[in-house]
């Protein structure tokens, strides 16, 4: 039930992002520090900006696609992190989608990775994953099952996915 609120509230927050109306100078203050710093169609959950990919792809159609937008397919470092991608997830597709994220263990079985190479810090697996089930499944998909967690997954198979990228990005000379 939270999640379902959480989603909803991030909903009408995107609906109403181009919304204008009379406001005191406090508010304008306010509203331009919280101000989504993020590209159009992007969301940011702390210094990073989020994006849904509706298309279906194989998790490395996915990663590429995330890379041809300056970004990678999203890590994820906590529980607050994780309903958010959830939320994002769910305002576009209207439910809990199975989605792709940046996790693998293509390097070593059972030895976790972000793709865009930040630690693995945080794990929300169904219970008995991840588990290799389908044979060799060194992808990861969130929204897995009726608790909606993580599982691993063959890379092959196709489903939307989660981007991210942050904010200020350093150059590189």
């Amino acid at each position: 039930m939270a999640m379902l609120t959480i989603s909803l509230l991030l909903c009408a927050a995107v609906a109403m992002n181009g919304a204008t109306g009379a406001k005191g100078e406090d508010e304008r203050v306010v509203a331009a520090e919280n101000r989504n710093q993020c590209p159009t169609g992007w969301f940011q959950f702390g210094s990073r900006c989020f994006m849904f990919v509706e298309t279906a792809r194989s998790w490395p159609l996915a990663e590429r696609h995330c890379v041809s937008l300056g970004a990678n397919l999203a890590s994820v470092h906590s529980s607050a992190e994780y309903q958010f991608l959830q939320a994002i997830a769910g305002c576009k597709t209207g439910g809990f989608s199975t989605t792709w994220i940046g996790g693998f263990d293509a390097v070593q079985d059972r030895l976790w990775f972000w793709s865009d190479g930040s630690e693995f810090d945080y794990q929300n697996w169904k219970k008995g994953e991840p588990n290799n089930s389908g044979g060799r499944e060194p992808c990861i998909v969130i929204n897995w099952g009726d608790e909606y967690r993580w599982n691993d997954m063959n890379c092959g198979n196709s489903f939307p996915s989660v981007c991210s990228k942050r904010m200020c990005e350093i150059q590189k000379n």
